[in-house]
Parts: C-alpha cells; sequence; structure tokens
C-alpha cells in the first residue's frame, strides 16, 4: 500500500512539473495599461462596498491567495501516507461500531427472547389458576348443596329427639313407667309394654346420637368450606400478582421490541449469521451421530452374529452328548465280541467329539446381555421427569422448532433442540444414565454426545469438557462447563429423529 501510494505521487510530480516549468519560461503578455481610480484608504470603522473593513479585505485577500497557494501544492508522500492512515482509522472505528451494535442488537434479542419465554409461562400460570378457581368454584357448590341437604337432615333429627324428649319428660317419673307396665291387661301385654319402654330409649339414644353426627358433620363440611375459600382467595391473589407481573413483562416487552425495531436489518445479518452457524454445527452433529449409529448397527450385527454362533455351538454339543449317550447304549447292549468292538468304537469317537465341542464352547468369548433395550425402556419411562442439563437457575432463551420471535416481524428462528441461559460458571450435566460417545469441537467451544440406549442428548457450547469417550456418565453427572455467554445449546435425538428436549426436561 505505500508502495502503490508512493507510485501515485510520484506521477503527481511528473505531471506538474512541465506546468511549472512553462510558466517560469514563457513570459507573460503585458496588459495594456488602464487608467486607475485613485483610491483611499478605508478609515478605521468605515465599511467598502463589500461590507468589510480595509483591513478586513486586506486580509481576506491575502488569506484567499494563501488557500490558492496551498491548494496549488501538490501532495507528497507524507501527506498520502497522513490520509491513508487516517482512512484506516475511520474503517476500523466502523467495524468497531458494527461489532458493538451488533453484540448490543443479539443481547437485547436474546433478552427478548427471555422476556417472551417468561410471558408464555406467565400465562400458563395464569391458565392454570383460572382452571383451578373454576374448579374450586365447583367444590364450593357442591358444598353448599351439602350443607343445605346436612341442615335439612339435622333440623328433621332434632324434631324427632325433641319429640322423644317430650313423651319421655311426661312420663319421666318411675312410679308413671310401672303403673304403664303393670296396668297391663295380661301377662303378655306386659312383656310388649316392657320391651317398648326399652326399645323406646333406644330410639331415643339413636335419635340423640343422629342429632350428635349430623351436627358433626355439618360443622366439618363448613371447615372445608372455609379451606377451599381460603384457597380460592390465595389463588385469586396469586392469580393477580401474575397478572401484574405479565402486564410489566408486557410492558417491557414492548420497550425492547422499540428499540429493535429500527435496527431490522442487524437482526437479519445477526439471524443469518446464526444461521448458518447453526447449519454447520447441525451438520458435523449429524455427521458424528450418524458415524455412531453405524457402529451401534455394526455392534449389534457382530452381537448377534455371535448369539447365533454361540447357539450354533450349544446346538452341536447337544447333537454330540445325544451321539454319546446312544453310543454308551449300544455298547452296553452288545453282545458279540465284534459288536461290542464296534460299540466301543462309536462311543470313543462320540467321547471325543463331545469333548472337542465342550472346549470350542469354553474358548469362545462371553456374550453380555444387552444394555439398550432395558436403557432404552428406563429413558422413556422418565419422560417428562428428567433432569435439566445445565446447573442452577436458569432461562430458555429460544425453543425448539421454528417459530416467529414475537413482536418482531419477519424474524423467524428454527432450531433443533434449545437454548438455555444459565448463571455464570453453569456446569452442563447428564440427563440420564449413558455412554460418552463423542467429545468434539466447534468453532472455538466444544460439545458432548452421550447415548442412552436408543436415545442420544447432544450438550453443546462448552468452554472445557470434564468426560472422554467411552466414559460411562451418571444422571446428573457434570460433563463440563458451559461457555463464556452462558448458554447450552442442548438437543435431544431418538437415532436421526429429533425431539423436543421440553417434552421430556421437569420444569
Amino acid at each position: 500500500m505505500k508502495r502503490f501510494a508512493l507510485i501515485i505521487a510520484l506521477l503527481s510530480v511528473f505531471a506538474l512539473t512541465p506546468y511549472a516549468q512553462q510558466k517560469r519560461t514563457t513570459p507573460a503578455a503585458k496588459k495594456p495599461a488602464v487608467a486607475k481610480k485613485p483610491t483611499t484608504p478605508a478609515k478605521a470603522g468605515q465599511t467598502t462596498k463589500s461590507g468589510k473593513t480595509g483591513k478586513a479585505a486586506t486580509s481576506a485577500k491575502s488569506g484567499k491567495a494563501a488557500t490558492s497557494a496551498k491548494s496549488n501544492k501538490p501532495a507528497t508522500v507524507q501527506d498520502l501516507e497522513k490520509q491513508r492512515k487516517k482512512i484506516q482509522q475511520q474503517i476500523k472505528e466502523q467495524e468497531r461500531r458494527q461489532v458493538s451494535l451488533q453484540k448490543d442488537v443479539k443481547k437485547r434479542l436474546q433478552n427478548l427472547m427471555i422476556i417472551n419465554t417468561e410471558i408464555a409461562g406467565k400465562r400458563r400460570t395464569i391458565d392454570t389458576i383460572r382452571h383451578d378457581l373454576s374448579n374450586l368454584d365447583l367444590e364450593i357448590d357442591s358444598m353448599l348443596l351439602q350443607i343445605d341437604s346436612l341442615t335439612k337432615e339435622l333440623a328433621i333429627c332434632k324434631q324427632r329427639y325433641v319429640k322423644s324428649m317430650r313423651y319421655m319428660h311426661r312420663n319421666r317419673s318411675s312410679q308413671s313407667q310401672m303403673m304403664f307396665i303393670f296396668s297391663a291387661d295380661n301377662l303378655t301385654q306386659m312383656f310388649r309394654r316392657l320391651r317398648f319402654m326399652k326399645e323406646y330409649a333406644a330410639y331415643q339414644q339413636v335419635q340423640g346420637d343422629q342429632v350428635k353426627a349430623q351436627q358433626e358433620a355439618l360443622t366439618q363440611k363448613y371447615q372445608e368450606l372455609s379451606q377451599i375459600k381460603e384457597q380460592k382467595t390465595l389463588l385469586l391473589a396469586k392469580g393477580e400478582r401474575e397478572q401484574r407481573e405479565l402486564e410489566g413483562k408486557q410492558t417491557e416487552q414492548q420497550n425492547v421490541v422499540k428499540t429493535l425495531q429500527k435496527e431490522q436489518k442487524t437482526i437479519q445479518d445477526i439471524i443469518a449469521q446464526q444461521k448458518k452457524k447453526d447449519a454447520a454445527l447441525n451438520a458435523q452433529i449429524d455427521r458424528l451421530i450418524a458415524e455412531e449409529i453405524a457402529r451401534q448397527k455394526a455392534r449389534a450385527e457382530a452381537e448377534a452374529k455371535r448369539r447365533a454362533e454361540a447357539a450354533a455351538r450349544e446346538k452341536r454339543l447337544a447333537e454330540a452328548r445325544a451321539r454319546e449317550e446312544k453310543a454308551k447304549a449300544e455298547a452296553m447292549a452288545a453282545k458279540g465280541k465284534r459288536e461290542k468292538e464296534e460299540a466301543d468304537r462309536r462311543l470313543r469317537e462320540a467321547e471325543k467329539e463331545r469333548r472337542a465341542e465342550e472346549r470350542r464352547a469354553e474358548s469362545a468369548p462371553m456374550i453380555a446381555p444387552s444394555e439398550d433395550v432395558r436403557i432404552s425402556g428406563n429413558f422413556e419411562s422418565n419422560r417428562g421427569r428428567l433432569p435439566m442439563p445445565i446447573t442452577g437457575s436458569y432461562r430458555i432463551v429460544s425453543h425448539f422448532g421454528q417459530y416467529n420471535v414475537e413482536g418482531l416481524q419477519n424474524v423467524t428462528l428454527d432450531n433443533k433442540g434449545i437454548n438455555i441461559k444459565g448463571e455464570s460458571g453453569a456446569m452442563a450435566r447428564s440427563i440420564f444414565d449413558g455412554e460418552v460417545t463423542r467429545v468434539f469441537s466447534f468453532g472455538g467451544t466444544m460439545g458432548v454426545i452421550v447415548r442412552h440406549g436408543s436415545y442420544i442428548s447432544v450438550y453443546c457450547n462448552l468452554s472445557s469438557v470434564n468426560v472422554t469417550r467411552g466414559q460411562k456418565v451418571t444422571t446428573r453427572q457434570t460433563l463440563g462447563r458451559v461457555g463464556v455467554d452462558n448458554i447450552l445449546q442442548f438437543q435431544l435425538r431418538r437415532e436421526t429423529a429429533k425431539l423436543n428436549p421440553e417434552h421430556w426436561l421437569a420444569r
């Protein structure tokens, strides 16, 4: 660049040199003398026709002359070098401002997506509260009906009890009771009256117990009703609090959207860069998972082959043992000398064949039972209860699938997993028991792939990793530290099929 500027400066000097020499060598043509009017010097404070004082006019003329002389002066190499450095500084400053603007817009965009996630959570909470309030209203209506029914039954029981008490009060003396019994016409009627008195006393006791039971049941229903109303009051307060928080989040969302609407082009550039980066990352993950699936398939085929060979060995051993037993029976049944010798020969051959099959079976490697089916079943049974793949408090920045960012037009995201923003120093952890199949690097960060039977979890954007390939990990075991932006990119797959992690993780 310096050489190029020097060449330009030399060319400009060579181009101006003939013109300067021509001006020096060619005598100036004499102009005809023109009679000049006598001029009077401008007095102090007196202005000329141009509106300037005499001294000012003289200064202006001298300034114009100096400027003209300076403009006619050819640019030197030092001047061009200064201009070049100034332009480079301006370009660097512009690039710095552009990077700073992109970082600021990206941060605001992340905040907007976090706010959108919180708004969606608040809406779900409010819907749940409304549903619970509706159920409580139904319970209250049912409780009021039960209380009304119990009140009526209690009133009837009280009337019966009062009636029996009045009767007993009129016949409360033992003399009246004895007169009632002994005034019977015969012995049978006497026993009937005696039994009636006992049964009436028992009836009175039952009526009293019924009144007491109804009263207790009514009291219990009132207590349950009070508890339900208290729950409803708490839910109403919680609903109002959630509604206020939702309105605050919506206001915050609108403010962030207003600041982002002016940076539509920058947002599109950021989204395009992110999509390009995600496409490259997903391509690498797809390739690694395809290799793992192929390796797993080859291992399954080899295991199936070993099992088939083991079954064939067992079959040959069983056949050899059967032939040996048959030869023993024939040897025991043989009568003649020649027949006995032939049977003994067949028995020795059968024993030799049986021992050879047993040696082959003993030398064959042991086949460990496959754990993939068991792990896959346990993984599926824990759907919706798997732990979050990040330690500490967290916020979901972007969700699974293709969707539009609420509040912004023509801003579409397409995520193969979810992005989770954690605290500073957050760690990525395994969501289930499994085996680390890959540890890879991408764009200055690292990633880990863990296989859980036929399911695969992927942890990306890690600054460091604590595990190695082939290592067995347990549920909640740390895998590595999340990157400097504290955002964990998490994916979940069943072989090549991409799953929505939010359907599997506990919230």
